[in-house]
């Protein structure tokens, strides 16, 4: 029987994505099984992944101090033989692990190289950081022997009836020209191209007779009450499904950038705060990542900050730009 060992990893959208490839490898290379967990929303990225025997979803009460520790002890006194992979590196698992009975293994986060390449810009920490994207530095939690980076790809195991489906929500789709997956926000405002500019390379992409459709999350559709914006209108699962049937997705740094390299849809990535250093770039093999070479970057580690510069990184791509790599990315 497999070993089964319990892997925490509570968010982000992206940063649990990376997982289900790292999970994938370890399944087929170590013979593991997993419990997961996770918080409750994003429990269905592990539908129907191989290597995942439960997921357990975090409700947001056990996030608050008693409602973890409740959560922690009532996993400890469950399972208190398993080991403990601790995939988030975290205050709260850092508690978790220091109460954890069983065997407990880690990741590099590498925190403090991504602070100092941030404040220095030094080559040495650049080419630590570069050595290993995130699933390679997650993959040597519980392996001396990482994989390369394309072995690790993230996976969402869709269903053909998922995929299906997911063609009625594309409207008026014309099975003849190549659609374009468009998703147009982001979770942190340095992050953001401005909606001005998406809109011009929505034109773009209709001048060049390629078809489009929008996803994600926002309290501002990018086109309000047009049938191709489905902005607020899927789920993960529906989101990936919809990207499936797309020859490309356009995107900043983001979690449906993981989720396309997921469905093995082709990406073309706006950078401008973060960068590759950070090891969350997409990894398809014909996968574009599109940045602004400023002496500044990268400033922040998440995205989170706007300074002065106003995310100048960000409003210096150009449409033109971004659908040149639409192109090269195609064909």
């Amino acid at each position: 029987m497999a070993d089964v060992h319990l892997v925490v990893r509570l968010g982000s959208f992206g940063d649990v994505m990376l997982t289900t490839g790292v999970l994938a490898s370890w399944h087929d290379s170590l013979g593991c099984r997993f419990l997961v967990i996770t918080r409750d929303e994003y429990a269905p990225i592990f539908y129907r992944h191989p290597g995942v025997e439960k997921v357990i979803p975090v409700k947001p009460e056990a996030l608050s101090a008693r409602g973890w520790w409740d959560f922690c002890n009532y996993l400890k006194n469950r399972y208190p033989s398993m080991k403990l992979i601790d995939l988030h590196g975290n205050l709260r698992t850092f508690f978790f692990k220091r109460l954890w009975p069983g065997k407990v293994h880690s990741y590099p986060k590498m925190s403090m190289h991504r602070r100092l390449y941030a404040k220095t810009g030094l080559q040495f920490f650049k080419n630590r950081l570069l050595e290993k994207n995130v699933p390679q530095r997650y993959a040597s939690a519980l392996s001396l022997d990482i994989p390369d980076q394309f072995s690790l790809t993230p996976r969402i195991y869709l269903q053909q009836h998922e995929i299906l489906k997911s063609r009625a929500l594309i409207k008026d789709h014309d099975p003849d020209r190549k659609t374009i997956c468009v998703h147009p926000y982001a979770t942190h405002q340095a992050k953001a191209w401005p909606p001005e500019q998406w809109k011009i390379l929505v034109r773009l992409l209709q001048a060049a007779d390629l078809d489009w459709i929008i996803i994600g999350q926002n309290n501002y559709p990018l086109f309000p009450n047009n049938p191709r914006d489905l902005t607020n209108q899927t789920s993960i699962r529906q989101t990936g499904a919809v990207i499936s049937n797309c020859q490309a997705l356009v995107t900043g740094d983001s979690g449906p950038m993981h989720l396309a390299t997921a469905v093995g849809t082709r990406v073309v990535a706006l950078f401008g705060p973060t960068s590759r250093e950070w090891g969350f770039y997409p990894t398809g093999k014909h996968d574009l990542v599109i940045e602004s070479h400023l002496p500044c970057r990268p400033c922040s580690l998440h995205g989170k900050f706007i300074g002065k510069c106003k995310a100048r990184c960000m409003t210096l791509l150009e449409p033109e730009q971004v659908m040149k790599a639409v192109r090269k990315t195609l064909y």
